[in-house]
């Protein structure tokens, strides 16, 4: 149902208008702050080193950095698309 509902967006502007009404604010900025994490993570920072960089709390780098871990892969592909509209 989901996939379908955010399939159906057309454009950036939909996509942004999907988000505000299926997240809030605080949401969408921890899915930000998250693609940052593993972006750090990628490059080979420590945890310490994320959190300043990112800037986040002491506890979000090792979670991130753990989901970082266990799907590195993945990760790494979608990083890709992310580094590209960086």
């Amino acid at each position: 149902m989901l996939y379908q509902l955010f399939q159906s967006v057309r454009s950036e502007s939909e996509f942004e208008e999907l988000l505000k009404l299926t997240f809030t604010e605080h949401e969408r900025a921890l899915m930000i702050e998250r693609w940052r994490v593993f972006d750090a993570a990628d490059r080979g920072l420590s945890q310490r080193e994320v959190s300043k960089t990112v800037p986040c709390s002491i506890v979000t780098s090792p979670r991130g950095a753990k989901v970082y871990r266990e799907n590195r892969e993945i990760i790494q592909k979608f990083l890709k698309i992310w580094r590209e509209q960086e």
